[in-house]
């Protein structure tokens, strides 16, 4: 694991069990907010150990000590979203957690999505405080992964609700979910901690397929999962296909099993080379990447928690083709993007208009990277998280009110 270096536990510095249940790191959305966010907690002097599964990267982060669960047995690879690998993971962290609470004097635990109710169990038996870092409802993500598990939606809706009730306050990724929680929170402590654009601009080493692609260049970027549309994307870019010959797709990322399903279904489009599969590509040339497109496009049609990628397309000052759905329109409007309704027809329209009119990509581009430059920075985001810490209840110091520095159950 990853040490720490030792600091000054001052009155306003906080030791921070923080619990991320996935693999990290990982180059996509969740683990890229965890990272900005424990790099934004150790700049402002805390003191972190971080828990997550047992795959992805080492990362070094100064005063950041990065821990491991287990491999539990049977698991190969976690996939993204609700799975029994991930439930056989999230029982490895159940107890390691439990067991650095039990060894080490935490003033708060931080828990992203599921890892609030491993964070309700150390507060039931160790009295630690905790908060609810909210980056989606996963009462509605079992749902959109599979409709069989409607039935129990309702116990992990209620579990969501209750460990609202309990936290100290909850930081959410949209305004969606500020609602939802302030809905269920007894004091309103709420606030809103959006993700930040990453544009890494290394552009090392990037498949030829996406530097040599020539013709009005259309770009989508991130996983192939179902909930991203991007069976509408393809619907809708082989009508633009027909009308539009110099357009060329470029679908960046994706697993080989997805890449492979949707190359299928794409079929004469990807043997004209009217749509390519890139695959994968490092999130540090994530900057040049986009730097390539001349129209980006999210096509998202489930969820309500707003694409990480969005800001990054908006940062890199190329026009926007999104879904006029709340996990867009939260963040996005008419003058920084073209919002179409999810049809195949609309967003064909959408990039059409695109297509015909340079001076309107620029226009609609230039809005989007004043925009996110104004509202989404790094130095807000980290002025949003130091905000909401300095308010918890309690803070300074928090469990270390009690002068033997031991934790006594509060009531549950």
């Amino acid at each position: 694991m990853t040490r720490h270096n030792d600091l000054d536990n001052g009155a306003d510095r906080l030791k921070i069990l923080f619990l991320a249940p996935q693999p990290f790191f990982t180059n996509r959305g969740t683990p890229i907010a965890v990272r900005a966010a424990l790099q934004a907690l150790a700049a402002q002097g805390h003191t972190v150990d971080v828990l997550s599964y047992h795959e992805g990267e080492d990362v070094q982060i100064e005063s950041v000590t990065h821990h491991r669960t287990k491999r539990p047995p049977l698991v190969k690879r976690v996939p993204i979203g609700p799975s029994w690998q991930k439930a056989l993971c999230d029982l490895a962290m159940t107890t390691k957690a439990v067991s650095m609470a039990r060894r080490n004097s935490y003033d708060v635990v931080h828990a992203v999505e599921e890892s609030a109710f491993i964070a309700w169990l150390i507060r039931k038996l160790f009295g630690v405080p905790y908060i609810f870092d909210m980056d989606s409802l996963m009462s509605l993500q079992i749902v959109e992964k599979n409709k069989l598990l409607t039935p129990i939606a309702w116990l992990f809706g209620w579990m969501e609700k209750r460990t609202v009730k309990r936290s100290q306050g909850v930081l959410a990724v949209c305004p969606a979910l500020v609602d939802e929680a302030m809905r269920h929170h007894p004091t309103g402590n709420v606030a809103l901690l959006p993700d930040i654009p990453f544009t890494g601009s290394d552009s090392d080493g990037l498949p030829d397929a996406l530097t040599q692609a020539t013709g009005i260049r259309l770009m989508y970027v991130g996983n192939l999962e179902t909930y991203q549309g991007i069976d509408l994307m393809l619907d809708a870019f082989a009508l633009v296909a027909e009308k539009h010959n110099d357009a060329v797709l470029l679908i960046v990322g994706g697993s080989a099993e997805h890449i492979e399903h949707y190359q299928a279904k794409a079929g004469p489009l990807c043997e004209q080379g009217r749509a390519v599969f890139i695959g994968p590509v490092p999130i540090d040339s994530l900057g040049a990447v986009l730097g390539y497109a001349d129209i980006l496009i999210s096509p998202r049609t489930q969820g309500n928690n707003t694409p990480m990628k969005v800001y990054s397309y908006l940062q890199s000052g190329k026009p926007v083709v999104a879904t006029r759905l709340p996990t867009h329109t939260q963040v996005m409007d008419d003058q920084v993007s073209i919002l179409v309704e999810p049809e195949a027809k609309a967003m064909a329209d959408g990039l059409s208009q695109l297509i015909a009119s340079p001076d309107k990509r620029q226009k609609i581009g230039h809005s989007g990277r004043d925009y996110v430059q104004r509202e989404f920075s790094e130095q807000r985001f980290r002025q949003r998280l130091s905000d909401f810490y300095s308010k918890l209840p309690g803070h300074p110091g928090l469990s270390r009110s009690n002068p033997n520095g031991d934790h006594r159950p509060n009531a549950a």
